[in-house]
């Protein structure tokens, strides 16, 4: 264990007043940058923060001159913060900070194998991505590096610990109701917004029948399944994970493996 002594505080870590956004700059581009803003836009906003089009603009430019500076497709994490203040909650610093973190993209990940695991906490919105929200899922984990997970709560379907569920049964692709606890994903709201996902409650039982299920997020953007634990083996090339990635390939800042 590493011992600090300060004298400040990052308003981040004292008290969770963050938001951040995680993707994928490819050849210096960006797949869906304005939904990502709006969303870090509308987390800040519940803080009292608020990010301007300047701000935007910056924090987009400020990305991509260091996604250059590592390579050419490379996984770029935003987090803005209230920044450093004294002692106590309504002592708040002079203005937000933001830090970017940027690393290589991952080798392509396989098929994924889930483990069900049941959600402990109450469920809530959530509207963005709130560092507070990902200590519970620390606390799931304890201490584990496996996130194959895929959570449940009330024999209902949530999402797994870094991507949103994707189901196809019925000739249809459906995801789990945000009102589940659900994070309004860039890559799920996409395909949503192109008429390929379905919202809905999605019982435990859907795993058992279903044809076909897949991940996403902007990491990945879409990663097929192949079995959820001992409940069922699933087909990693049923055709309907075309319609996923065909939905998404022709824009800019979609990996080339995608299309």
């Amino acid at each position: 264990m590493k011992i600090v002594s300060a004298d400040k505080l990052e308003r981040g870590l004292a008290y969770g007043e963050a938001c951040f956004e995680t993707f994928r700059v490819i050849h210096g581009e960006i797949f869906a940058w304005d939904a990502h803003c709006q969303r870090l836009a509308t987390g800040l906003a519940e803080f009292g923060i608020t990010l301007s089009d300047a701000d935007s603009e910056r924090l987009r430019d400020a990305s991509l001159k260091q996604a250059e500076q590592v390579g050419s497709d490379v996984l770029v994490r935003v987090t803005v913060s209230g920044g450093s203040a004294e002692w106590g909650l309504a002592n708040v610093s002079e203005a937000p900070v933001a830090y970017i973190q940027v690393v290589s993209a991952p080798v392509r990940q396989k098929m994924a194998i889930l483990m069900m695991r049941n959600w402990p906490f109450p469920l809530k919105a959530k509207p963005a991505k709130f560092t507070s929200d990902y200590a519970e899922t620390l606390r799931v984990l304890k201490g584990s590096k496996n996130l194959d997970l895929l959570f449940e709560q009330d024999q209902k379907l949530i999402a797994t610990a870094t991507a949103n569920l994707l189901i196809y049964r019925g000739g249809h692709w459906w995801t789990p109701l945000a009102e589940r606890g659900v994070l309004p994903g860039v890559i799920r709201g996409h395909l949503i917004k192109a008429g390929l996902v379905h919202e809905a409650e999605c019982p435990v039982s859907w795993v058992s029948d279903c044809e076909a299920m897949a991940l996403c997020n902007s990491g990945i953007f879409i990663r097929p399944v192949a079995a959820v634990s001992e409940i069922k083996k699933i087909a990693v090339d049923h055709p309907a994970l075309g319609e996923l990635t065909g939905a998404l390939a022709g824009n800019a800042g979609v990996p080339k493996e995608l299309m």
